[in-house]
């Protein structure tokens, strides 16, 4: 009789155990201001397309004439003009630790501070970091989100990025 209990406990435990992990994805799923402001700077610096998704209309726009295509090419033609490639100025961000300013219901003023190196291979990056190669660049900026349809974007001339870059 005591070896059944046992097991009913190990059960009743392995049962809260699986029911607090739902709840906790559940939780993690939520969009916070101070997310998209740390996921647009990631996808910023690595200079991935996907920043777009991040950004108000007033950014984003026509996949040809957005702010994000104008500053994708302009950093593509930078490297090809210093006989690189564009995996030469793509950044990998780290250590980033964000303040938020102001927040409302519909706006957020979200100040980001953090590490900057050049995206490349990670045994690269390995041997670099053994042999104290290379550079680390810190980083800083401000960013300005508004809530448009439901979900934080990205408004303002984040990293004094605009459509006029």
């Amino acid at each position: 009789m005591a070896n059944r209990s046992g097991n009913s406990v190990w059960i009743l435990v392995v049962i809260l155990a699986v029911c607090l992990q739902v709840a906790f994805v559940f939780a993690d799923c939520k969009q916070t201001a101070t997310g998209t402001a740390v996921d647009f700077s990631r996808a910023y610096f690595l200079l991935d397309p996907d920043m777009e998704k991040y950004m108000c209309s007033d950014l984003a726009g026509d996949a040809d004439e957005s702010a994000a295509a104008t500053y994708l090419l302009t950093m593509t033609d930078e490297a090809r003009e210093r006989g690189f490639g564009t995996g030469m100025v793509r950044q990998t961000i780290y250590h980033v630790k964000t303040e938020t300013l102001a927040q409302d219901a519909e706006s957020a003023t979200i100040h980001l501070k953090g590490y900057s190196r050049t995206c490349i291979h990670p045994v690269f990056a390995y041997v670099a970091k053994l042999f104290q190669l290379g550079r680390t660049n810190t980083f800083e900026g401000t960013l300005d989100l508004i809530k448009e349809d439901g979900k934080w974007k990205v408004c303002g001339a984040p990293y004094g990025l605009s459509p006029e870059v």
